[in-house]
């Protein structure tokens, strides 16, 4: 009998530092993909980013659930297997290690890339999908490389007019040739200052500073994971997080999560330690700041060519919403404030999975209709 579910692969793990916050996300979505329309498959990368064999897919599998307590279901969502860790084990492909070889062709449907940070999260894995023809779901190409770049999130949202926290930029070059003009550069902004790696995300990186004389050590240690850092003043008030799913013209936008930090700074130990962060959903807001943080987010998806996933986090200043930056693969589990927002509005983490995969499968329909014209007019 023919299969008739649409194969899902997703990918997962990679060579950035947040490999392992990458490896929860990627079984959460596994686990999540209905078994009755979806055939799902999973592509471990290894921490050299190389895409891994079955049973090494297996080992890292058993080393996540040895290292790590996660909650994977939420109200009203039910495990597949009483053994978990055995059940995604057993979604390794057995050749996962050829999924990129011949151009890509085997039966692999929709590639989904769960990655975080550079190297997956980046475009690169997206633009690679795209120069190999082979469809793929979670944010597009534009939106990721836009997206996971502090700096070019800034500029191209304030270059739509919408509102940015006050920043400088300091590049390894311009540090080798006169860190005190950078120093000086960033004095404006006053204090506190958080600085971070450009194009990090969990938090890895950053360091927040209450006194200029610890402004150099902040950078030097930045530089140390990316070339490009960003100087931000902190802006006062609470962060909320909107995530939204969809194309570019009707996406659809989930309600807002509230972020109270119980920790002075908001490193990757704070992030994601035990009792960090409080993450209300709804957000305590009135139905006119609810639906002025969602416009905003809207403006942010378009002025960054999104489409696919996202979470846009922002503070609601007394001139209005103020970004922070976006996330274009929010980190995924039972109460990560992204699917405990979507949950609010009754789309659970199964329906929430289906949305992103048949958002990629309209783009692979759009992509092919374009392609059809494009041979027909003699275009290219």
């Amino acid at each position: 009998m023919i299969d008739a579910r649409q194969t899902v692969t997703v990918l997962f793990g990679g060579k950035s530092p947040e490999h392992w916050v990458s490896v929860k996300s990627g079984l959460f979505v596994l686990l999540h993909l209905d078994s009755e329309r979806y055939l799902a498959r999973g592509v471990y990368f290894d921490q050299m980013g190389k895409p891994a064999s079955a049973s090494v897919c297996r080992e890292a599998i058993a080393t996540f659930f040895a290292r790590n307590e996660v909650s994977f279901f939420g109200p009203g969502e039910s495990a597949p297997a009483s053994n978990i860790c055995a059940w995604l084990q057993d979604r390794a492909h057995p050749t996962g290690d050829t999924c990129f070889r011949n151009g890509g062709q085997g039966d692999w449907g929709i590639f989904l890339p769960v990655f975080h940070g550079q190297g997956g999260e980046d475009g690169s894995i997206q633009g690679f999908l795209e120069f190999l023809g082979l469809p793929y779901g979670g944010c597009n190409l534009e939106g990721s490389a836009l997206g996971i770049d502090k700096i070019l999130t800034k500029q191209c949202c304030q270059a739509a007019g919408l509102d940015v926290a006050p920043w400088a930029t300091v590049d390894s070059a311009a540090w080798a040739k006169d860190a005190n003009a950078c120093l000086e550069r960033c004095h404006p902004l006053g204090l506190p200052l958080f600085i971070k790696p450009a194009r990090l995300g969990s938090s890895i990186g950053l360091s927040r500073i209450t006194r200029f004389e610890d402004l150099a050590p902040a950078i030097q240690s930045a530089l140390s994971w990316d070339n490009r850092i960003l100087i931000e003043a902190q802006v006062k008030g609470i962060e909320y997080g909107i995530g939204i799913v969809g194309d570019r013209s009707r996406p659809m936008i989930s309600a807002i999560a509230e972020s109270t930090l119980r920790a002075d700074s908001f490193d990757y130990e704070a992030k994601y330690s035990a009792d960090a962060l409080d993450d209300i959903v709804p957000a305590r807001l009135d139905e006119a700041a609810t639906t002025q943080l969602q416009d905003f987010a809207l403006q942010v998806w378009r002025a960054l060519d999104m489409q696919g996933i996202a979470r846009i986090d922002c503070f609601l200043g007394p001139q209005g919403p103020v970004l922070n930056e976006v996330n274009t693969m929010p980190g995924l589990s039972t109460w990560a404030p992204f699917v405990m927002a979507w949950r609010h509005i009754g789309i659970l983490a199964p329906d929430l999975m289906d949305l992103i995969v048949r958002e990629a499968l309209d783009r692979r329909l759009v992509a092919e209709k374009k392609h059809i014209n494009h041979k027909t007019t003699g275009t290219s």
